[in-house]
């Protein structure tokens, strides 16, 4: 049987999508782009699209303020901007519009970390370097990077200069990759439960850390076998749930308890999905993105407003690209179908050419890559063509709706890369309107700066 990242890389490469799926710079889109390479055809232009400056942070947060979910993408994971443009945009939508956390395409476990840092938790790291340093499963520099550091020191600012009582802001993640980290935990916490949530999740446990964390050894035997730990674990999530909380632990670390759980339930399906050969294990992953930001949003009240990060394949609607004909669903998606779409803003990225780090393979050497310009007929180019420079379109608009009716090739670069395939391997159809709220196209981009390089 090959190896689970094999798995995982054939699967996406057979679906033609992102692989898996990552000092600051600042606003300072154009630092490194040769004035000869811009666009040269100048036009006037059409009503719902603009030219993307610092300014426009705070009207696109009021075209946004509202909707309980906001879904922040990127069109590739190791792209300083749209790092530095999503914090910006954050920080906005926290500070003026009432938002309480972000949670991003990263672990839970080593988001939490994090979250605890912000907050000032007990247990939280003593400096932000410390807190991004809990992301240490390839890629880490997708979050353990200048870009995150400085919004993470932002937010530590903002929450203590909070009023006693004050909802502080919270920093989290949804994936499941990590799944490892939550099993230990939770084996850690056992002896706080009662009777049978204690023995519920004693039996879980038990089963997913009896292969050490050796993926491909449990597919293995599940399929030798037919045997999983699948319903051991859904018992520990009920038994959870009906549980009373401990008294030594407070309502956050309760539901960081619960929370655990639920990201190895997930994981397993996301696991047990490689053996189906099709959609399945990208779809519990997603299933575990839009059922972390539920409970996040449960968690924080009636009123709590969240923002999600994650790429464009995951955050823009799903069912307006080809992954709906491949049977694949993504947040953006769930989230509008279970919150209503007029209770979900989804903002879209994109680039023409420039520089990104990304690995020639899975878990592979981090490489600062060369993008190249985008392929004629795709949206980065039309918008390319017009100017040159930044734009950001309202994709609410009317106009905008039957400008962009058609289908379009839109760039996704994941964390693997290889730009000699990038025509070839790295363009989803896209009905633009359909799939974002808005969307924000930078030209020139610059390779992200991780921590320590």
């Amino acid at each position: 049987m090959p190896h689970l990242s094999t798995l995982l890389f054939n699967l996406c490469l057979l679906l033609v999508f992102l692989l898996f799926s990552d000092p600051a710079k600042g606003l300072a889109y154009n630092a490194d782009s040769p004035e000869e390479n811009k666009g040269t055809t100048e036009t006037e232009l059409p009503p719902y699209m603009s030219s993307f400056n610092t300014d426009s942070i705070s009207d696109i947060a009021r075209l946004i303020d509202g909707r309980r979910a906001v879904l922040l993408g990127e069109a590739s994971h190791g792209t300083s901007e749209y790092y530095t443009i999503r914090a910006e945009l954050s920080k906005e939508l926290i500070e003026h519009h009432g938002y309480h956390f972000i949670v991003v395409e990263g672990d839970w476990d080593a988001a939490w970390k994090v979250n605890q840092y912000v907050k000032q938790l007990d247990g939280a790291p003593e400096t932000a370097e410390q807190a991004l340093a809990s992301f240490t499963r390839w890629p880490p520099w997708m979050w353990n990077n200048e870009e995150v550091l400085a919004l993470v020191k932002w937010m530590r600012d903002w929450n203590d200069a909070l009023p006693d009582g004050a909802v502080k802001v919270g920093f989290y993640g949804m994936d499941v990759y990590g799944y490892e980290g939550s099993v230990r935990i939770l084996r850690n916490q056992v002896e706080l439960l009662e009777t049978e949530a204690r023995r519920a999740v004693q039996v879980a446990t038990h089963c997913m850390s009896q292969f050490r964390g050796d993926r491909r050894g449990y597919l293995e035997n599940t399929q030798l076998t037919g045997e999983h730990c699948g319903s051991d674990i859904t018992k520990a999530v009920q038994e959870l749930t009906r549980s009373t909380r401990p008294d030594e632990l407070s309502e956050e670390e309760w539901f960081n308890i619960q929370q655990h759980a639920r990201v190895i339930k997930q994981a397993d399906l996301h696991l047990r999905g490689m053996l189906q050969q099709g959609p399945s294990s990208w779809n519990e992953r997603a299933t575990n993105f839009k059922n972390t930001l539920t409970h996040l949003l449960e968690f924080y009240g009636e009123e709590g407003r969240g923002i999600a990060w994650a790429h464009n394949t995951h955050i823009g609607d799903a069912r307006a690209t080809d992954m709906a004909s491949a049977g694949m669903h993504n947040i953006g998606q769930l989230a509008r179908v279970a919150y209503g779409e007029e209770n979900v803003f989804a903002l879209g990225f994109g680039t023409y050419k420039g520089s990104v780090k990304a690995g020639s393979e899975w878990e592979g050497r981090m490489q600062r890559m060369d993008t190249p310009a985008a392929t004629r007929g795709s949206l980065e180019a039309e918008l390319y063509s017009r100017d040159g420079e930044p734009l950001w379109m309202n994709l609410n608009d009317a106009t905008a709706q039957a400008d962009y009716a058609q289908r379009i090739p839109h760039r996704a670069i994941g964390v693997v890369y290889n730009p000699a395939n990038d025509a070839q391997q790295n363009y989803v159809g896209t009905d633009l309107a359909e799939r974002y709220n808005a969307f924000i196209f930078i030209p020139y981009t610059n390779a992200v700066s991780a921590l320590g390089e």
